[in-house]
């Protein structure tokens, strides 16, 4: 008996523990959540890549003949090209590799040379010696049409489209400044500026912490290499890889982060991004395809402080975010609305051109979701709105501090009262125990027993006369009322 009601009293015990701190994780769950759609890694990706820009560089220059003493037409070095994101919209700053805008001049010279030697002496170009070649670049000149150096024209391109048609690989080229650059031996930086045009405004990246990547984070780059066009008609159209970091070395002493990934001639320049979206580095270099080098975005922001350039995300990427979101929660009719703002600042936004068709094929689909606003509050309803809101805060912080104080009282009271509860159990367990083995002993009975004989004993005998009946004393001879004998 004493044993069922132990389990029981420990059964109960659990039982309020249970529901005690059960009823506070449901109070949990009920709570009001967030219903705003969260971007995922794709989404970022999406954003990103109307920022992310082929850069085409070209050379051109005019050849002196010191045999005719004459300057010839002008000739081209060129084009070479690379990948570029921007990093202010506002501004149209842009950054790539230094080594996609810069080539050293000797390059430049003999490349141009070779081609002016080959046009105008055609019958002597594949007899000539090392030494006539050397001779050759000693006198002969190459310059540009503003002094000694060769010209440099820098073009910038972005993915666009027209009517949901991408644009021809030919269309939209805009002229680019070079601002700043460190060569490739240094730092392989460069910065870049076009001017904003109206119905052209520019998608944004952020720079995130380079100092923060580790060895095997997972990254992924945009870009144009050249390798991965199937034909010209695709060449505006980026490719994505993905890898991970896969060290830290220093390169002419600065440091550069190693990646597994793959790459390719034209990817120099692009933006290697995190999992959350921001860029950590830009490629510059590799020893081979899957074997790559990034600048690490802290080098980027030095160099930007340096030209006063800040970066940031534009009005155009605000839009398309919100565009995006509406759109994966279903509620395309407002998608559609954020993408025709997108357009109405960049009219060749191919992304939100995409992305526009979707949902308006969505909505003749029957597939909108229309999204279930609060009705707008009344300027006089303002204050009222904010003091009940106050109000409902605080009762909610009083309701949080008394539940919090419930779950302490409850730590504590609890397991005290369950171990009085065995105590108690315990005790009343032991006396029982006591009392039973106090009745089951045979050598108890014959004390109790005995002590009513012993009382009887005790007490005194009384005679009465055998004639009359009358009571007689103790030792008396003859009776008092009669007088006849005792015996």
């Amino acid at each position: 008996m004493g044993k069922k009601i132990l389990k029981l009293l420990v059964f109960y015990f659990i039982l309020v523990f249970v529901l005690s701190f059960s009823s506070v994780a449901y109070a949990q769950d009920t709570t009001a959540q967030d219903t705003t759609y969260e971007l995922t890694f794709k989404d970022k990706m999406i954003l990103t890549e109307p920022a992310v820009c082929y850069i085409t560089t070209y050379y051109y220059a005019y050849v002196y003949n010191p045999n005719t003493a004459s300057w010839s037409e002008q000739y081209y070095y060129g084009p070479f090209g690379g990948t570029g994101f921007c990093v202010n919209p506002d501004t149209g700053h842009i950054f790539t590799a230094g080594h996609v805008i810069d080539v050293p001049y000797d390059d430049i010279k003999w490349a141009i040379l070779d081609a002016y030697i080959y046009d105008y002496y055609p019958d002597e170009y594949y007899d000539l010696t090392d030494g006539d070649w050397n001779w050759i670049y000693d006198n002969y000149k190459v310059e540009g049409e503003n002094g000694p150096n060769p010209d440099r024209e820098v073009w910038v391109q972005f993915n666009t489209a027209t009517a949901g048609l991408p644009d021809n690989p030919n269309e939209n080229y805009i002229r680019a400044e070079v601002i700043d650059f460190s060569p490739w031996e240094q730092r392989d930086l460069a910065v870049l500026k076009i001017t904003p045009v109206t119905g052209g405004a520019l998608s944004s990246t952020i720079l995130g912490d380079s100092s923060k990547i580790e060895v095997q984070d997972s990254i992924t780059i945009i870009g144009y290499p050249w390798n991965a066009d199937i034909s010209w008609e695709s060449i505006m159209t980026p490719t994505y890889a993905s890898g991970i970091v896969s060290a830290r070395k220093m390169v002419g002493g600065t440091e550069v982060l190693q990646v597994d990934m793959t790459a390719a001639p034209g990817n120099s320049g692009s933006p290697v991004l995190n999992e959350n979206g921001e860029v950590i580095g830009m490629l510059t270099m590799g020893s081979s395809e899957n074997v790559n080098f990034l600048r690490p975005s802290n080098d980027i922001k030095e160099i930007l402080n340096k030209n006063g350039v800040t970066n940031k995300l534009g009005m155009l990427d605000e839009e398309f975010e919100k565009g995006m979101v509406m759109f994966r929660g279903k509620h395309y009719s407002l998608a559609i609305n954020n993408f025709n703002a997108v357009l109405n600042l960049s009219q060749r936004h191919i992304k939100a051109q995409e992305y526009r068709a979707k949902a308006q094929e969505a909505v003749n689909k029957g597939e909108d979701v229309p999204l279930v606003e609060e009705p707008p509050i009344e300027e006089g309803e303002i204050q009222e709105v904010a003091e009940k809101e106050i109000s409902e805060t605080k009762e909610g912080e009083a309701g949080l501090a008394a539940l919090g104080l419930i779950i302490i009282i409850l730590a504590i009271v609890l397991p005290i009262l369950f171990v009085i509860i065995i105590v108690v159990v315990v005790v009343v367990l032991v006396k029982r125990r006591s009392a039973s083995t106090k009745t089951e002993t045979p050598k108890a009975a014959p004390t109790i027993k005995e002590e009513k004989p012993k009382k009887e004993e005790s007490k005194e005998e009384v005679k009465y006369c055998p004639s009359c009946g009358s009571k007689v004393e103790e030792g008396q001879k003859f009776c008092s009322s009669c007088g006849g004998k005792l015996s």
